[in-house]
């Protein structure tokens, strides 16, 4: 039964209480309301100039960063320009004090250029250099990521120094960096533009997204002599993508991070990273959004950051001081509602028990016949709309008065509860069982295909009545006897199905107790009795 309506006053003509009452909220709410707008706005300002702060900072040392590759490259090509032929020492020595000067860079590389003619003899020369096992490869970045023969081609660029020394760097000497059509991209760039160049975003050998930058060598003073590596080089420097963020626990982690890489007509994502701390309350705030673009610098580079912006967010403080300031009159007026509810929910609960007690076995809790009634009609209705099958068990209990007479009702009574407990426990959750009246109870089974889906629960109900009960160190048993009716098969309506399954309850009885017997004829045998 729906609640009565709320109203401030009985009466349907507002009394000048109600009337004051009315204004005193009115004038609550939109005070309060002010007030709480006027903190919020505030801790969003707030918010909003942290984090164009933040995302400012972040902006600037990922801008430092790429600037300084362009700068460290150079001089990087300068030095190997400068240094005599296979001084390849001085080379590895000077990687390795970039390298740990700048912690970003993930690696320094030098590729030389080999044509196709002079291939074998190059090889052979690197293997007298040290490398035993030098061998010109490529690698399947697009595909099953597997080191594999080179093609055949007119021109080769192998990988010939690798620092820091690694095994992931002593790994790939050798690696022809054509295997990757934007890195060779990238390198012709820088040669006929004479400036750095970038690669577009791939996936380096040992896993992780990464980009290169490239810079031809050239013989500084002297050109007439050839430079460190000989032939045409180049110098390469490997940026992984999660060293030039900032470390981890600088990351704000209610901030979404994206770093995307524009070569060519390109945009590949460098990094992402998504906001892993949520915001409580988010759908009601606009999110904040931070873009910036570097594209001043041979690594263009665009960054987004997304935060959302919750209730979190809001100055607690702020809160605080409001709610003390309008509690005194929230407090009156809450007292007051909360009179008016309270009255009406005790209306309420007073309903519900009277509506239980009326639809219930004050015994044992279980629907009674006025209620099975009810719900048999509605099940009833649907079974003739969906053409499915009803069944309704009609259960009496065998040898329950000889035990009510000799230990008395209380006795009785707790065995009645304890096989209505029983009873519940055998049954779906879309199944009804009712207690009809003195010891016998009443079951309806709902979506039933065919008469014998009643039988197994039949028979789990004869077993679970049958079990030895404890009542006061008294051991009790009972058996019960059921009768089943099926819709239609024995009855169209809820009487005349109650009917049948009184019947065939009887019959049961007559014929022994503790079995089950269908209304219904033609059922086979084996189905109706139980061990």
């Amino acid at each position: 039964m729906p609640p009565a309506p709320f109203r401030l006053a009985s009466s349907s003509r507002p009394s000048g209480h109600a009337w004051l009452l009315g204004l005193a909220l009115i004038v609550w709410i939109v005070a309060t309301t002010g007030a709480i707008a006027w903190v919020v706005k505030g801790s969003l300002g707030e918010t909003e100039r942290s984090f164009a702060e933040y995302g400012e900072l972040f902006h600037a040392q990922l801008r430092d960063k790429l600037r300084a590759n362009e700068a460290v490259l150079y001089g990087f090509a300068t030095f190997l320009g400068a240094i005599p032929r296979d001084d390849h020492d001085a080379a590895r020595q000077y990687a390795r004090a970039i390298l740990e000067r700048y912690p970003h860079i993930y690696m320094l590389e030098v590729v030389r250029r080999v044509p196709q003619k002079e291939l074998d003899a190059f090889t052979q020369q690197m293997r007298r250099k040290g490398y035993r096992n030098f061998e010109v490869r490529q690698f399947d970045y697009r595909g099953d990521r597997e080191w594999q023969a080179p093609a055949m081609k007119s021109v080769y660029y192998p990988v010939i120094l690798a620092e820091p020394d690694s095994d992931a760097a002593r790994s790939i000497i050798g690696l022809d960096i054509d295997s990757l059509t934007g890195l060779r991209a990238a390198l012709i760039r820088s040669e006929k533009q004479g400036t750095p160049a970038a690669s577009e975003v791939f996936r380096l050998v040992e896993g992780d997204d990464a980009y290169v930058l490239f810079r031809p060598i050239a013989a500084v003073g002297d050109t007439s002599r050839q430079h460190a590596f000989g032939g045409v080089s180049y110098a390469l420097m490997v940026l992984r993508a999660r060293d030039l963020m900032p470390p981890p626990r600088e990351l704000d982690a209610a901030i979404g991070h994206i770093v995307r890489f524009h070569v060519g007509q390109n945009a590949d994502t460098l990094y992402a990273q998504a906001a892993t701390r949520e915001a409580p309350g988010q759908s009601l705030f606009r999110p904040l959004r931070f873009e910036r673009h570097l594209g001043d610098l041979s690594q263009p580079a665009s960054i987004v950051l997304q935060r959302p912006v919750g209730l979190n967010d809001i100055s607690g403080i702020g809160l605080v001081t409001v709610s003390l300031a309008s509690m005194f009159s929230l407090t009156l007026l809450l007292g007051y509602i909360g009179n008016l509810r309270q009255r009406e929910q005790r209306r309420e609960e007073e309903l519900k028990t009277i509506e239980h007690l009326a639809l219930h076995d004050a015994l044992t809790g279980l629907p009674n016949r006025f209620l099975l009634l009810g719900r048999l009609e509605q099940v009833l209705t649907t079974a003739q709309r969906h053409g499915t099958k009803i069944g309704v068990m009609f259960l009496d209990l065998d040898g329950f008065k000889p035990i009510n007479d000799r230990y008395g009702h209380h006795v009785g009574d707790a065995l009645l509860r304890e096989v209505g407990w029983r009873l519940r426990q055998c049954m779906r959750d879309s199944d009804t069982v009712a207690r009809h009246g003195g010891d016998e109870f009443v079951v309806v089974l709902t979506d039933m295909q065919s008469a014998s889906d009643a039988a197994p629960l039949a028979e789990k109900i004869l077993g679970a009545i049958a079990e030895p009960l404890d009542v006061n160190g008294d051991i009790l048993q009972v058996t019960t006897s059921i009768g089943i009716a099926v819709f239609p098969d024995s009855g169209l309506d809820a009487e005349s199905l109650l009917r049948a399954a009184d019947a065939a309850m009887y019959e049961a009885k007559a014929e022994g107790r503790r079995i089950f017997r269908y209304a219904t004829p033609g059922v086979s045998m084996s189905l109706q009795t139980a061990e």
